[in-house]
């Protein structure tokens, strides 16, 4: 019978997965492989220290630590500037879209303007460029002019 349970709770978090696989966006689907992953891995921990094998438990532990402190130091650079004003509606942050168009995050209206001509006739995609590329760069135009008010 616990089989059985197993196989169906299996069965439905693939199907999940595959779910989010399918309609989320890459940097959410990441998101939850990470957090199924540290679930799974901290739920091993929990039995380890269950049954008594502290030493196990302790090992694994201490081998998650690095890789912990690596993902909360990109977590708090991509939050860095949340709630200061230097995002606007979009998910890209101003220094992003200054590296995506390579101007200074605090370059004037014209610089952006003329960065953004420059980036589109290159890489357009009417003459062979990415679309997806070209929407990071109407992005990258949108936040740095939105940032000062322009546009």
């Amino acid at each position: 019978m616990n089989w059985l349970l197993a196989g169906i709770a299996a069965a439905l978090l693939f199907w999940a997965l595959a779910w989010i696989g399918l309609n989320a966006r890459a940097s959410t689907v990441l998101r939850w492989v990470k957090w199924i992953l540290v679930a799974a891995i901290l739920a091993g921990v929990a039995v380890l220290v269950a049954t008594g094998q502290l030493r196990p438990a302790l090992m694994t532990g201490l081998m998650l630590v690095p890789l912990f402190l690596r993902w909360r130091r990109g977590h708090a650079f991509r939050s860095a500037g949340q709630g200061t004003g230097s995002r606007t509606r979009s998910s890209m942050s101003v220094a992003e879209a200054a590296e995506i168009l390579g101007v200074s995050p605090d370059a004037d209206e014209k610089a952006v303007r003329q960065a953004y001509h420059r980036m589109m006739a290159e890489h357009h995609p009417d003459k062979g460029g990415s679309d997806w590329y070209a929407r990071q760069i109407n992005e990258a135009r949108d936040v740095l002019l939105g940032a000062r008010g322009g546009r």
